[in-house]
C-alpha cells in the first residue's frame, strides 16, 4: 500500500445565489387540442443508458499532480537538492497513461477503471483514500524521474438537474465527469501500446466534447478528397457531439449529434508547398508545384504583398515544426515547435541579426543577414527572395525561412474567420438530409464501439447506451391567420406553409429613387460587374419591386426607370467604376455626390432614396457601406455581392426571378414598409366602430435581445449587445439599439469572457419606449414580451432574473419621466436556445393516404427519404412531453420546415409570465412571430424579434471591424464606449429597419 499523501483541501469559488431566482413551472391544465391540426411520431437523437440505476452508483474524484523531479548538486552547500518541473498541460495525458501502465506492471489492475481530464482531475470507480504515488526513472539520466501523485478528493453520485441553483456545481461536475468517460477511449488511444489504441488514434480525434473522424487522406495524400475541401487543404470533418440531457421522468440520457468542424489537412507538408496551394490553386499536383518552385528559385516568381492578408488569415495559429531555427538570444540553431503569426516584410537577405563575436558581454556586435547566418552553418536557403515567416514558440518570436518549416503532423482545427466562398462550401459539405443524418449518427456510434475491449471505459463506468433513438410525440400547430392589405386571409402551402401572395401589405408612400455604385478593387482592372450586367440586374430588380407593389417610376420601357437623375446636368446616379485606390474615400465622395443630386430634385419630397452597392464577396467592405449610408447619412442601402448578382442573372435567363423578389422584400422593410401582417391589416379600410375598438385594445411590445462575444478571428474586442423592439400593434415594424457591454481598448487582443453580461439595457430601452409611444398616439405598451437569445443552461436563471429586473427599472424610469398615472406593463420573458444539438426526425405514415393531394405529398416525402420514411418535421411542430423538463416551462418548436439538410428546432424556456398565458397560447404567439420576418415569405426558424436582434449584432460586428480599420488611428484619444456606440447606432432619420 503506497504511503498516504497529505494535501491542503481544494477551495472552490461559489457565486452569491439570489433566493428569488426560481424556475417558472409549467402551467397546469389539460392540453387544448383546438390549437393543433395533427399529432405526429418523432425520433429524437437522444439515447438511453442500458443501466436504469446510474443515479445510485458512487464514483470517486482525485486530484493529479505531475512533474519531473531533477536531482542536482548545489555548488554553494555541496549537498544534493531536488527541483520540480511541472508537466505542461499538453504533455500531461501521455505522462498520466505512461504512469498507469507502469504501475499496472507492478500491481495488476484495470486501466479502464480510471479516467483523466487531461489537466489535473482523475475519476475512478474505486475508492483509494491513500491516493497513488508513481515514480518512473529517466532511462537516460538517473538524476531525473517522472512523478505522478494522485490525491483522494471526494466521492459523489450523479446529479444533472438544474432545478436547484445551489446545486449547480454538482450538476457541472457530473456533466464534466460523464463527458470525460464517454470520450476517454479516443483521448487516451494515442498513448496505449496496443492495436486497438493505434487504430482509434489513426481514425478519430477528440475536440471540445466532440469525437471526429479523421479522413483517410490525412494519412495518404493520394486519397485526398476535394469534396470536403473549402479552402486549400482546409477540410470539413464530421463527427459526434456528446451532451447530457434529462427526460421528463428525470432519467439521464445522452444526446449524440452529428457535428462538422474545419481542420487543416496538410500533415508534414512543407509550408512552402502549402503556400503555393493558397496562392495558386493549379499547384494541386506535385509536378506543378515543382515547376513553381523552380520559378521561385530563379527569381521569376514571388509571393506578392497583396496576398499577405489572405495568407495570414488562413494560416493564423497554424502549428509548425522546424529542425533549424536561429535563436538570436543564444546565437545558436535549435529545433522548435512553432505557431504561425504572419509573413514578414523582409526576406532572408533583408533580415539583419545582431551577432556578438564571442561569449563576452562586451564582445563587439556584427550585423549579419539571416541568409549569411544559415549559409555559414551549412544550411543553405534555396529561396532567399521569399518572405520570412514570423513564428512563436513560448514567449519568443522567430523569423524562419519558409522552406525550413513543416506543418505539424497532428490534426489541427481551423479556427480563423471564413469568407463567403468558404462559408458556401462548408454549408454544402455539412448539409445532410434527415435520413442521412440519422444513419450516419448510428454508424458513427457503432464504429466507435464504446463498450469494446480493451479501452472499454464506458462499460466499466456503467454508461453503455442503447443505440436506438428515443421516440416522442409531436403536435402540429394550426397555421396563423396571415392577411393581405385588404384584410383577406393569405393562402399557405402545406408542410412548408409559404405565403401565396405577391403584393406587400404596406409600401412607402413615396416613389423609389435609386443610385447605383459598382466597386472595383485597386488590384483589379475592371469593376466587379460589367456595365451590361449591372444594367440588366437593376432593371430586373425594379421589375421585382413593382411586382411586390413598391411604387416605381411609370416608364415601363426605360432601363433607367427609378434611377436618380440630376435635374441640372441630366447625369444619372450610376457610378459604374468606383475604384478603391484611396481606400473608402472614393466611395464616400460618390455617395455624397448622389445625395447632393437627390437634394437638388424639385420633386424630392415625393421620392425616397435608396443606394444599391455592388462589390466582391471577399472584400471587407460591407461594414463601411453600412456605416456611411445607415449611420452617417441615414439613407437606406442594399448591398449585393457580385456572386449573388451573377447567380440571379443566370436564373433570370431561364425565367426565374426568385432572387429579385427576395431583395425587393428586404428593400421594402428598409424603407419602412410592412410585408405581411397577422389577423388584421393596420392600413385596411375599416368602420368607425372597428377603428375605435382597435384604438382601445391593449398594446403589446415584442422585444428581442442578443449578445455576441469576442472570439478568435471575430475581429471584435468586446461584447456587443443588440436590443430590438416592435413599434406598432401588429409587431411588424421594429427599431434597434446597440450597446457595448464593457470598457475595452479597441485593437487589442480579444479576450472572450464567456459569460452573458446583464448591463445591456442601460438607458437604451427608455429610448425605444419613447419611440413606441410616438408611433402609437402617445400610448405605452400594456404587455412587454421579451425573447432572449444565446443563454446557456447554467446562466439562464441569473441572466433572465437580472435582465428582467433591469427592464422593469427602465420602464419605471420612463413612466416617471412621463409623469402620468399609467399602469405598469405585464412582462413575459422567454429564453431561446438555438445552438443546441437536438434534432427531430418525423416518421411518415406507413400507409399511403387516400386523398389525392396528401398521397402526392406522401410519395414525394418517401422518395426524398430514400424509402426510409424519415423526413424533417412539418412547420409548426411542437414537443412538450418526454424530452422536456419536469420542473420548468420549456418546449421545442420547429417553426420552419427545413428544405435543406436536417432542421434544428428552437428550444424555448419561459422564465417569467405576468399574463398567465396557457402553454398553447405561448406556443401560438411564438409560432406566429416566426411568420413576420421582412426577409422571406415563409416562417423562419425563430421569432422575428430575436431574429432581428441577431441580425443587428452581426451587422454591428461588421461596422466595428470597419471602425478599427478606418477610424481607430484617426482619433486623438482612446475611444470610449459612447464613441463606439455612436459609430454603430443607426441614424434616427433612417426610414425603416436597417437590419432587414
Amino acid at each position: 500500500m503506497p504511503p498516504k499523501i497529505e494535501k491542503e483541501p481544494i477551495k472552490y469559488y461559489s457565486h452569491h445565489l439570489d433566493p428569488s431566482m426560481k424556475w417558472l413551472p409549467r402551467p397546469k391544465g389539460t392540453c387544448d387540442e383546438s390549437y393543433y391540426v395533427e399529432t405526429v411520431t418523432l425520433l429524437v437523437n437522444w439515447f438511453r443508458f442500458f443501466d436504469k440505476n446510474i443515479y445510485d452508483r458512487e464514483y470517486y474524484e482525485y486530484f493529479a499532480e505531475m512533474y519531473k523531479e531533477k536531482r542536482y548538486l548545489d555548488k554553494k552547500t555541496k549537498s544534493f537538492r531536488t527541483k520540480q518541473m511541472p508537466y505542461p498541460i499538453p504533455e500531461r495525458s501521455e505522462a498520466f497513461w505512461k504512469h498507469l501502465r507502469f504501475e499496472q506492471q507492478k500491481n495488476p489492475f484495470q486501466i479502464e477503471d480510471y479516467v483523466f481530464d487531461e489537466k489535473d482531475t482523475v475519476y475512478s470507480i474505486h475508492k483509494t483514500p491513500n491516493g497513488m504515488l508513481s515514480e518512473i526513472p529517466d532511462p537516460q539520466n538517473r538524476d531525473i524521474k517522472s512523478v505522478l501523485k494522485i490525491y483522494y478528493k471526494r466521492n459523489f453520485k450523479l446529479y444533472f438537474s438544474r432545478e436547484d441553483p445551489a446545486r449547480d456545481e454538482e450538476a457541472n461536475r457530473s456533466c464534466k465527469f460523464l463527458k470525460n468517460v464517454m470520450t476517454q477511449k479516443v483521448r487516451c488511444a494515442p498513448y496505449m501500446a496496443n492495436e486497438i489504441g493505434f487504430q482509434i488514434a489513426k481514425n478519430f480525434i477528440y475536440d471540445g466534447n466532440s469525437i471526429l473522424r479523421i479522413p483517410e487522406s490525412f494519412h495518404d495524400s493520394d486519397r485526398f478528397e476535394h469534396s470536403l475541401e473549402i479552402a486549400p487543404r482546409i477540410e470539413s470533418w464530421f463527427g459526434i457531439y456528446i451532451a447530457v440531457k434529462e427526460l421528463f421522468d428525470g432519467a439521464p440520457v445522452l444526446n449524440f449529434a452529428i457535428i462538422d468542424k474545419l481542420f487543416y489537412n496538410a500533415p508534414l507538408m512543407s509550408l512552402l508547398d502549402y503556400l503555393l496551394l493558397i496562392v495558386d490553386p493549379n499547384t494541386q499536383l506535385d509536378e506543378a508545384r515543382k515547376n513553381r518552385k523552380e520559378q521561385l528559385k530563379s527569381g521569376n516568381l514571388t509571393i506578392k504583398e497583396n496576398m499577405f492578408p489572405k495568407i495570414n488569415e488562413l494560416l493564423a495559429s497554424l502549428k509548425l515544426k522546424a529542425a533549424s531555427v536561429w535563436n538570436p538570444k543564444r546565437s545558436e540553431f535549435a529545433e522548435r515547435h512553432l505557431t504561425f503569426i504572419r509573413l514578414s516584410k523582409y526576406n532572408s537577405h533583408e533580415e539583419i541579426i545582431p551577432v556578438p563575436r564571442g561569449r563576452d558581454r562586451n564582445a563587439p556586435i556584427d550585423r549579419v543577414s539571416l541568409f549569411r547566418i544559415y549559409e555559414k552553418n551549412q544550411k543553405y536557403i534555396e529561396f532567399p527572395r521569399l518572405p520570412l515567416v514570423v513564428c512563436k514558440s513560448g514567449n519568443n518570436e522567430y523569423s524562419v525561412p519558409m522552406e525550413f518549416l513543416e506543418v505539424h503532423e497532428k490534426p489541427q482545427r481551423y479556427k480563423n474567420r471564413i469568407d463567403f466562398a468558404m462559408q458556401d462550401k462548408f454549408l454544402k459539405a455539412a448539409t445532410r438530409d434527415p435520413h442521412i443524418y440519422k444513419r450516419e449518427a448510428i454508424e458513427m456510434l457503432k464504429d466507435l464501439n464504446f463498450s469494446s475491449e480493451p479501452l472499454n471505459f464506458v462499460e466499466r463506468f456503467g454508461f453503455s447506451t442503447d443505440p436506438k433513438m428515443i421516440t416522442c410525440e409531436g403536435k402540429v400547430l394550426k397555421e396563423p391567420s396571415l392577411v393581405n392589405k385588404e384584410n383577406k386571409k393569405i393562402n399557405m402551402t402545406p408542410v412548408v406553409r409559404g405565403f401565396q401572395e405577391k403584393a406587400l401589405n404596406v409600401v412607402p408612400e413615396k416613389e423609389l429613387c435609386c443610385a447605383v455604385f459598382v466597386l472595383r478593387d485597386d488590384e483589379d482592372r475592371e469593376p466587379c460587374l460589367e456595365e451590361k450586367e449591372v444594367t440588366r440586374f437593376y432593371k430586373a430588380l425594379i421589375d421585382g419591386c413593382e411586382f411586390r407593389s413598391i411604387r416605381v417610376e411609370k416608364n415601363q420601357n426605360s432601363p433607367a426607370r427609378s434611377l436618380l437623375q440630376d435635374s441640372q446636368s441630366g447625369n444619372y446616379g450610376f457610378y459604374k467604376n468606383v475604384q478603391l485606390t484611396a481606400g473608402v474615400s472614393n466611395f464616400r465622395a460618390c455617395v455624397n455626390d448622389a445625395k447632393a443630386m437627390f437634394e437638388r430634385l424639385p420633386d424630392k419630397n415625393n421620392k425616397i432614396l435608396l443606394f444599391i452597392v455592388f462589390s466582391k464577396s471577399h472584400w471587407n467592405f460591407y461594414g463601411f457601406v453600412k456605416q456611411f449610408c445607415d449611420v452617417e447619412l441615414g439613407v437606406a442601402s442594399q448591398h449585393v455581392t457580385s456572386h449573388t448578382a451573377k447567380k440571379a442573372l443566370n436564373e433570370l435567363s431561364s425565367g426565374k426571378k426568385r432572387i429579385f423578389y427576395q431583395i425587393a422584400l428586404k428593400i421594402n422593410g428598409k424603407l419602412g414598409g410592412v410585408n405581411q401582417e397577422l389577423d388584421w391589416s393596420e392600413n385596411a379600410e375599416m368602420t368607425v366602430e372597428e377603428k375605435e375598438k382597435r384604438k382601445n385594445m391593449p398594446l403589446r411590445m415584442y422585444v428581442g435581445i442578443d449578445v455576441t462575444h469576442p472570439t478568435n478571428g471575430s475581429g471584435i474586442d468586446y461584447s456587443i449587445a443588440a436590443i430590438v423592439a416592435s413599434m406598432n400593434p401588429g409587431g411588424t415594424s421594429y427599431r434597434n439599439m446597440i450597446v457595448t457591454q464593457e470598457e475595452s481598448r479597441p485593437g487589442e487582443r480579444p479576450v472572450a469572457h464567456g459569460r452573458e453580461r446583464t448591463d445591456i439595457l442601460e438607458g437604451k430601452f427608455v429610448q425605444l419606449l419613447k419611440m413606441f409611444a410616438e408611433n402609437n398616439d402617445n400610448r405605452i405598451p400594456s404587455q412587454i414580451v421579451v425573447y432572449r437569445d444565446g443563454v446557456s443552461d447554467s446562466e439562464m436563471l441569473r441572466v433572465s432574473h437580472d435582465e428582467l429586473r433591469s427592464l422593469k427599472a427602465e420602464v419605471e424610469r420612463f413612466l416617471k419621466e412621463r409623469g402620468k398615472n399609467e399602469q405598469i406593463p405585464e412582462y413575459t420573458f422567454i429564453v431561446l436556445q438555438k445552438r443546441h444539438k437536438t434534432r427531430f426526425f418525423r416518421k411518415i405514415e406507413n400507409e399511403r393516404p387516400k386523398d389525392e393531394e396528401a398521397a402526392k405529398r406522401w410519395d414525394e416525402e418517401l422518395k426524398a427519404s430514400q424509402n426510409t420514411g424519415y423526413v424533417n418535421p412539418t412547420s409548426g411542430t411542437t414537443v412538450a412531453s418526454t424530452i422536456v423538463s419536469k420542473y420548468k416551462f420549456d418546449f421545442f418548436l420547429s417553426s420552419h420546415h427545413g428544405a435543406l439538410g436536417t432542421s434544428r428546432p428552437g428550444y424555448y424556456t419561459v422564465m417569467h409570465d405576468d399574463q398567465k398565458m396557457t402553454e398553447e397560447e405561448i406556443k401560438k404567439m411564438t409560432y406566429d412571430l416566426s411568420f413576420l420576418s421582412a426577409r422571406c415569405r415563409k416562417p423562419i426558424s425563430l421569432p422575428t424579434p430575436v431574429h432581428y436582434a441577431h441580425l443587428s449584432c452581426e451587422k454591428a460586428k461588421e461596422l466595428y471591424r470597419c471602425f478599427k480599420k478606418n477610424e481607430l488611428g484617426t482619433l486623438p484619444r482612446q475611444p470610449r464606449r459612447k464613441d463606439i456606440e455612436d459609430y454603430l447606432q443607426t441614424n434616427i432619420q433612417y426610414p425603416g429597419m436597417s437590419f432587414a
